[in-house]
This record gives C-alpha cells, sequence and structure tokens, in this order.
C-alpha cells in the first residue's frame, strides 16, 4: 500500500512559508521566560512536537513544513530561509545569551504578535508543544525528539521525516509487554520454551 501524499501534512493546499514563520514568532514570543532557554534546537522541537502530534490527532499539521533529520533532531527544513525573512522584516531579533559553561546561545526575539492565522486547535497544539518542553534545555530537547520520534529513528540525515510516522508510539517496552511478547514468540514456535 503506498503512502499518501505527504507534501501537503494533512492540508487542502500545500502553505508557503507564512504558517512556519508565524509559528516561529508565536513561539518565540511565548518562549521569552522559559527557564530552560529559547535557542534554535528547542524551538525546532517545539514546532516539531506540534506539527506531529497535530497530525498525529487529527491528521493535519498546523505549519505544514517538511521536516528532515539532522543530529539534533527533527527540523524544519525552510527554517533558516523562514528565519531570514523574520529577520528581515524585523519581526524578530536574533541575540546571543551566554547560557553559564556552556556556548552563547542563539535566541529569537519576537518583536511583534504573531499575525492571527491560527485556529483554536492550531494554538491548543503549540501551547502543547511549549509546555511540554517548557524549562527543558535545547540537548534535553533534542534527546527527547531522538528517543520519540520514530521517523527521526528511520530516515538518514537530511531526509525528509514523513508525517505519517506520528503514528508510531515509540518508548520502551513493559516488563509485562516483553513477558506477553515472549509467550506469543514460544506460542508461534518462533523462540524455543525457556524451560
Amino acid at each position: 500500500m503506498a503512502l499518501p501524499n505527504i507534501s501537503r501534512h494533512g492540508m487542502d493546499t500545500p502553505p508557503g512559508d507564512d504558517r512556519l514563520g508565524e509559528a516561529i514568532v508565536y513561539v518565540a514570543e511565548r518562549m521569552a521566560d522559559d527557564p530552560g532557554g529559547q535557542g534554535a534546537v528547542k524551538l525546532n522541537k517545539i514546532l516539531w512536537w506540534a506539527d506531529f502530534e497535530s497530525f498525529r490527532e487529527r491528521h493535519r499539521s498546523v505549519t505544514g513544513a517538511v521536516y528532515q533529520k539532522l543530529n539534533e533532531g527533527p527540523a524544519p527544513v525552510r527554517l533558516l530561509p523562514t528565519r531570514k525573512n523574520l529577520l528581515r522584516s524585523g519581526a524578530v531579533e536574533m541575540e546571543e545569551r551566554d547560557r553559564s559553561a556552556r556556548s552563547p546561545e542563539k535566541v529569537l526575539i519576537a518583536r511583534r504578535s504573531p499575525e492571527p492565522i491560527f485556529d483554536t486547535e492550531d494554538l491548543r497544539f503549540l501551547e502543547l508543544a511549549l509546555e511540554k518542553f517548557r524549562g527543558m534545555t535545547g540537548k534535553e530537547c533534542s534527546d527527547f525528539s531522538h528517543r520519540a520520534s520514530a521517523g527521526w529513528q528511520t530516515v538518514n540525515h537530511h531526509e525528509v521525516i514523513p508525517y505519517e510516522t506520528s503514528l508510531v508510539y515509540v518508548r520502551p517496552l513493559t516488563e509485562e509487554e516483553i513477558a506477553w511478547g515472549r509467550e506469543v514468540a514460544i506460542a508461534a514456535g518462533y523462540i524455543p520454551s525457556d524451560s
């Protein structure tokens, strides 16, 4: 069975960079007081979580952005050009902040409120993502995305992460699930009985 067209991400028409840009402004504005930091890695993970959770629940992403696998986790392919346009327009500013012993963190500061292009459900997923990563460092967000994204685990570096991979729930198995799986495998004759 072929996968549906992933370029639309559940939207009637593929969006341009506007939705991604306004989501960046929204997240930058809402992250201003986050004690875990407000760097680019964290911003990427918030956008990824909002988009992929939205797709998982309602088969439609918030931004329509295409995501790729990077070392630090999933990131929008068009993040850099979109951010550049936001900086040029004055919607955001880039600031370097010293994060103690670590290298300086590049932080986006919103200089205007986001345009009202998101519906109530879009905003709910953005807020859920902000809350999910609140207080976490960029490294903690990155580590979480490596564990939680079946797509990131599946594709190669710089390849597109299909939204459909959000439907795969990634987590460690419980002892009960492992025991059940062994029982099924033994009953089916795939592995020998322990006795």
